[in-house]
């Protein structure tokens, strides 16, 4: 696939010209795991398809479609992998199923350069270095904060729906807490007049 590619699209009636890029794409590794991200911002609509031995990815923002297919090096596992959409860019974390294995000497199967892929020289660190290095550029790389994928490899529903659950359930918890916040706050007034 090229780096950027137009397609016709049908929009009120007309026909426009859409554009199809590859994001820029970087990653880093640790032995038992590869980091990706997808640098485009502000991207919706984001299609995954994650299988042992690829990534299918999709999306858009500000009329631009952003698009890009790889053949991993290696096998992954993908009910362990995870992936985030961060607003600033779209993070995976995906296992590695050979964590024994020396890492990867590149990321994808095929040999020639994908102009779009980039090491992330942020996370990079040498193999002999992961023990004193090992958290390099990963602060905020929190898998608490990312989504986990089915057996299908899509994104897993489940994960969303309980973070939205979550979400509600900490706003109520926190709309309680204001409320006896303030029926405190009326009582000692009350006590106050009384007095």
């Amino acid at each position: 696939m090229s780096r950027n590619q137009c397609k016709n699209v049908k929009q009120n009636n007309q026909f426009v010209m859409q554009k199809t890029i590859n994001p820029i794409v970087k990653w880093a590794q640790r032995k038992d795991n590869i980091f990706l991200t997808v640098e485009a911002r502000d991207l919706k609509d984001e299609k995954v398809e994650l299988t042992s031995t690829s990534l299918k990815f999709s999306a858009n923002a500000e009329g631009v479609n952003y698009a890009f297919e790889i053949n991993f090096y290696a096998e992954i596992i993908v009910e362990d992998s995870k992936w985030t959409n961060y607003g600033v860019n779209v993070r995976f974390i995906l296992c590695k199923k050979d964590q024994a294995a020396s890492y990867w000497t590149r990321l994808i199967k095929e040999t020639h350069k994908l102009q779009f892929i980039q090491v992330d020289w942020t996370k990079y660190i040498d193999e002999d270095d992961e023990a004193e290095e090992g958290g390099k550029g990963l602060d905020d790389w929190n898998a608490n904060n990312f989504q986990g994928f089915d057996g299908q490899g899509q994104p897993d529903q489940d994960d969303e729906e309980q973070e939205e659950e979550q979400d509600q359930q900490d706003e109520q918890e926190e709309q309680d807490s204001q409320k006896q916040e303030q029926q405190q706050q009326e009582e000692t007034q009350k006590e106050a007049q009384n007095q």
